[in-house]
C-alpha cells in the first residue's frame, strides 16, 4: 500500500508513525525507502553510512546503509528507517503517548514493553518505539525482521562482549495474538552478577529503569511487585511500582522483625532510592557474595515480566 501524501509534509514523529508503521519496505533496497519518503513529500541526501530524510518539520529521518557482513543476515541495501523528534522535557510524556496511540492504531497493542527508555516493541513488523529522557525525545525505528533477529543472534552467540540493551521486559497479555507472534524469536539473558558491585549496579539500573518507565507503560503493565531474600535464611526484602506509588518492606520470617518504609510517588527518583534501602538492608545480612540470594516479581495477569541485567526477577 503506498503511502498517501500527508496533510502535513513538515513531519511531527506522533503525525507519521502510524503511516509509516503500514508501510510495504519491500525488499529494503535505496529505491523503496525513496518510495516511501517521496510519497511523504520529503527529499533524501546522501551520507556516507546512511540516507538523510528531510522531512521539512522537527522530526528527523535517517536510513542506515547496509555495512561489511551484514548481508550474510539477509539484509537488502538498507537495515531500518528512523524516525526521531526531540522535544522540551515537560513536552516528552504526552509525545511518547501520542506516537504510542498511532502505532496502536495500526498495528494494535505492543507485543512487548520494557525498560529503559520505555520501549514498545513489535515483531511483525518489527518496530520499536521507545524516549531518551537525558535528551528529551521520541525514537521510531522499523527494521526488516528475519535480518535483525539473524544478527542479534549472531552478536550474542559470538561477541564475548556483547550484553542485551534492556534491563526488564513484559508481555502485557500473554494469550494475545501479539505475543502469540514472539514465538520462535530469541531472548537473551545478561550473564549473572557473581560480586556485590555487579550486583547492587544492577539493582539501582533496574529499579531506577522502573520508577522511570512504568509511569509511560502502566497501560501495559499496572503492577511490578519484587521480593529478594536468602536461599537458606529468614530474611526478605520486598516492593513493589504501581500507579499508588513505590513501597518496600524488610522482614525477618519466624520473629516479630518488619520494617515498612513509607511509601514514594511513582517517579524517576524513587527508584534510586528504594534500591539504596534494599541494598543497605541486604548488607545487613552478612552474606559474602550475592549467589546465595533468590529473587522474585510479581505481576497481575495476564501480564508476563522478566528482568534480565546481573541478577534475575522471573
Amino acid at each position: 500500500m503506498p503511502l498517501p501524501v500527508l496533510a502535513i509534509i513538515a513531519a511531527m514523529i506522533q503525525d507519521v508513525a502510524g503511516t509509516l508503521v503500514g508501510q510495504d519496505f519491500g525488499a529494503w533496497s535505496r529505491a523503496d525507502i525513496e518510495r516511501i519518503a517521496g510519497a511523504a513529500g520529503w527529499s533524501i541526501r546522501e551520507n556516507q553510512h546512511s540516507l538523510i530524510i528531510e522531512t521539512g518539520g522537527p522530526a528527523r529521518a535517517r536510513s542506515t546503509k547496509v555495512s561489511y557482513g551484514q548481508e550474510d543476515y539477509g539484509y537488502g541495501e538498507q537495515t531500518d528507517l528512523q524516525i526521531t523528534e526531540t522535544c522540551a522535557a515537560d513536552e516528552l510524556a504526552p509525545l511518547h503517548a501520542a506516537t504510542l496511540a498511532a502505532v496502536v492504531a495500526v498495528l494494535g497493542p505492543p507485543a512487548m514493553v520494557g525498560g529503559p527508555h520505555a520501549w514498545a516493541f513489535w515483531r511483525n513488523p518489527r518496530v520499536r518505539l521507545e524516549r531518551d529522557i537525558r535528551r528529551p525525545s521520541v525514537t521510531l525505528r522499523v527494521e526488516p525482521a528475519e535480518p535483525a533477529e539473524a544478527q542479534e543472534y549472531s552478536d550474542a552467540e559470538w561477541s564475548p562482549d556483547w550484553q542485551p540493551t534492556d534491563l526488564w521486559n513484559a508481555e502485557p497479555d500473554v494469550n494475545s495474538d501479539a505475543c502469540k507472534s514472539l514465538l520462535g524469536m530469541m531472548s537473551y539473558d545478561a550473564r549473572m552478577a557473581d560480586t556485590w558491585d555487579e550486583f547492587e549496579t544492577s539493582l539501582r539500573e533496574l529499579f531506577a529503569s522502573l520508577s522511570a518507565d512504568l509511569p509511560l507503560l502502566l497501560d501495559y503493565v499496572p503492577h511490578v511487585g519484587w521480593e529478594i531474600s536468602e536461599a537458606d535464611g529468614d530474611h526478605m526484602v520486598a516492593g513493589s511500582f504501581n500507579s499508588d506509588g513505590v513501597h518496600v518492606h524488610s522482614v525477618v520470617y519466624n520473629t516479630t522483625q518488619s520494617t515498612d518504609y513509607p511509601s514514594l510517588p511513582l517517579e524517576p527518583d524513587s527508584g534510586a532510592r528504594v534500591a539504596e534501602i534494599a541494598i543497605d538492608t541486604i548488607r545487613g545480612w552478612g552474606h559474602a557474595s550475592p549467589v546465595r540470594l533468590r529473587h522474585q516479581c510479581f505481576v497481575t495477569g495476564p501480564v508476563r515480566l522478566s528482568a534480565k541485567s546481573g541478577f534475575r526477577l522471573a
